[in-house]
Order: C-alpha cells, then sequence, then structure tokens
C-alpha cells in the first residue's frame, strides 16, 4: 500500500515536470517558429487551442489568416422553436436566439484576438488576411470598429466584411440598419498595406479629406450603399486598382469615370441599377454587365479581349423585353472583343441575329448560352 502511493506521487510529480518543460520549451521557441506552427494550423483548430491551451494566449500570437465564421466557432443557425405559440411568440423566441448566437460570435472573436491586443508590441502581430462573415448590423458597430483597428495596426493585406447573412430586408429605407464602414482610417499612409478590401451589406460615406487606399488592387462591394459621386471618389482615388466588382448595388444610376484607371484590368457591374457607366481605362481586359446598362463609354480600351453579357430580363415575356436594351448595342460598345459570353432566352437569342454577330470586327471566340428554365440564382 505504501509503495503504491508512493509510485503515485512520483507518476504525478513527473507529469508535472514534463508539463513544466513543454511550457518552457514553448517560451523558448522563437518567434518565427510559434508563427510558423500556427500557420500551419486550420483556424478552427488555433480557435480550440487558444481556448484551451492558456500558454499558447500567453504567447499572444496570430493566425496569419484570421476568418471568422459561424463555422469557426462551430455555432448553429437552426433555432428551436416551440411551434405550439402562436405567430408573435414564435417571433420574439427568433430574434432572441438570433440575438444571443450574435453575442457568442462576438464573444468568441474577441476572445481569439484579445491576447493579441493585450500585447505591448503591436507589429509583432501581422496579417495576411482578416475576415467576417456573419450578419452584423450597425448597432454592433462598438465591436467592429475595434476590430477595424485590430486589422490596421496587424497591417493586413486582404479584409472582407460580409454581414449578408440574415438579411431578411433590403432598399434605402433599410440603410439606417447597416454598419457605416469607417473608411477615413483606410486613407492615405495609414492603411497603405490593404491591397484587397472586399465589403457586403455597409453603409460607405467618403469624408471630404479621403485621400484614397493607396495601394488597393481590389475592390469588391456587394449590396452596399453608397452614392454615385462617392463612388466616383472612391475609384478615382486608387490608382493601382486592378480589379472591380460591383453587386446589387442600386443607390447610383451612373458611374462617371473620366481620370484614367491605368491599371484596371477586370470590371464587373452586375444586380445594380446602373443605366450609364463610362469608364477609362487602358489596361481593361475583361468585362461583365448586364443589360441594366443602357449606355457604355469605354474610351481607349483597346486591350479589352473578353467581355460576358448576361440578360436579366431572359425570364420576361417575349412582348416585355424592349429589345432597345444594351446587347444590341454591343458591337459599338465592345468593338475590340475577341471572346464573348452571352447568356440570353431562346427568343432573345434568336433576336441576336447574324448581323449583330458579324458587326464584331475581332471576334474570335462566341460562347452563346441561353435557358430553357429559369433559375433565379445567378452566378455567372
Amino acid at each position: 500500500m505504501h509503495l503504491s502511493i508512493k509510485s503515485t506521487l512520483i507518476d504525478k510529480r513527473s507529469r508535472m515536470q514534463k508539463q513544466k518543460v513543454a511550457t518552457m520549451q514553448l517560451q523558448l521557441l522563437p518567434y518565427d517558429i510559434l508563427c510558423n506552427i500556427l500557420s500551419r494550423l486550420s483556424i478552427k483548430d488555433v480557435v480550440r487551442m487558444s481556448m484551451l491551451s492558456h500558454d499558447w494566449r500567453q504567447e499572444r500570437i496570430c493566425h496569419p489568416d484570421l476568418v471568422f465564421t459561424k463555422d469557426t466557432f462551430g455555432i448553429s443557425i437552426d433555432p428551436d422553436l416551440d411551434f405550439t405559440k402562436d405567430v408573435s411568440g414564435i417571433n420574439t423566441d427568433l430574434n432572441t436566439n438570433r440575438a444571443c448566437r450574435t453575442a457568442e460570435f462576438i464573444a468568441n472573436v474577441d476572445s481569439v484576438l484579445r491576447p493579441p491586443w493585450t500585447t505591448t508590441n503591436t507589429t509583432t502581430t501581422m496579417l495576411d488576411k482578416f475576415a467576417v462573415e456573419y450578419g452584423l448590423r450597425r448597432k454592433h458597430q462598438y465591436h467592429i470598429d475595434r476590430w477595424v483597428s485590430f486589422f490596421i495596426a496587424s497591417r493586413a493585406k486582404h479584409i472582407a466584411f460580409d454581414f449578408t447573412s440574415d438579411i431578411n430586408c433590403s432598399g434605402s429605407r433599410f440603410d439606417k440598419y447597416m454598419y457605416v464602414f469607417p473608411l477615413r482610417k483606410l486613407s492615405g499612409p495609414n492603411a497603405s498595406f490593404v491591397k484587397y478590401l472586399d465589403l457586403r451589406y455597409v453603409w460607405l460615406k467618403l469624408p471630404p479629406s479621403f485621400g484614397g487606399i493607396t495601394n488597393l488592387k481590389k475592390l469588391t462591394l456587394n449590396m452596399v450603399s453608397i452614392n454615385g459621386v462617392d463612388l466616383q471618389r472612391l475609384l478615382r482615388s486608387c490608382a493601382l486598382l486592378e480589379s472591380i466588382n460591383i453587386e446589387w448595388c442600386s443607390s447610383f444610376s451612373s458611374l462617371h469615370i473620366r481620370q484614367e484607371l491605368c491599371r484596371l484590368q477586370c470590371m464587373r457591374v452586375r444586380h445594380c441599377k446602373l443605366e450609364i457607366m463610362e469608364l477609362h481605362a487602358l489596361s481593361l481586359k475583361k468585362i461583365e454587365f448586364d443589360d441594366s446598362l443602357t449606355q457604355i463609354v469605354l474610351g481607349e480600351c483597346s486591350k479589352l479581349s473578353d467581355a460576358t453579357f448576361v440578360s436579366n430580363r431572359r425570364a420576361s415575356d417575349f412582348d416585355d423585353y424592349g429589345f432597345d436594351f444594351t446587347f444590341t448595342e454591343l458591337p459599338t460598345a465592345l468593338p475590340h472583343v475577341q471572346k464573348l459570353v452571352i447568356l440570353l432566352n431562346v427568343d432573345q437569342m434568336l433576336r441576336f441575329s447574324e448581323n449583330q454577330i458579324t458587326s464584331f470586327t475581332n471576334l474570335r471566340h462566341m460562347n452563346m448560352n441561353f435557358e430553357i428554365g429559369w433559375d433565379p440564382y445567378d452566378g455567372s
């Protein structure tokens, strides 16, 4: 009995010594090695480890790609509803569940960011990507603002804020619920490291002194509320832009960029109420648009060789087409195009006559897609 107790004590002491050695070894590892170890793990593994290991939290090291979604933390979006209640009671439960899930998500993000926040040397936290994908709104601005400050201090190159989930209303009268993204913090040298910016379901207002996002190469705006004047200022002030993607933005009807975007190679405008677009981009190689546009002016775009046109009216009855829309003017708007992809329905395809096809003097490849049925979602 005495030997058994002694053996147990020895085993316990041995385990404690091993843990102490492991802790010391972790602390003695160079910072670069620790970062390299962390970068090889998935963000889910990093989250689990930071929650379970006090030692890792103490090291205040961040994964280089911080992508926070509901799946990152295993948050279920399926509400457990009591259908014996009336509609009012069910709606109350839905709102309560949504608020609880959102609070859990915010707390989890903060728990991952808290160790780097508390470090005295902010330059030790260097990020490649910082992304948040969750249904957050303006009422959560305090938390989101802190995350914005974090990625700026961490010099993240790829920024994405996608708040499109849980959208149950749309239109300009609901803009008051959108998070106001602080573009002023990305102006000039403050965020010269940002190269990719992806914003979804946010509200943008440029400050008078906005100096542009100096080294921005790729910009995506999806369901973003921004007026035409501010959008033009934003694009003009980002001289190194190579790719622009604008979708589901309905707060402007025209876009005039008379200043040349000399680096722009790809332009995509879909599902907007944009009717007139004027663009000067000598290096433009690819463009994608739909029939909301009634006029396209593409300055000197002699390198434009690849174009995609999608008819949003392909679900309409024949008499509703009003065949004065954009694709009848395609040869004039795209004189240099060599590859053309078109998505129409059968009637529209028949109307797209042989004369129009032969009007493309430089056309080498044409892909004409048509639908017999109608799929309301088009991801082309």
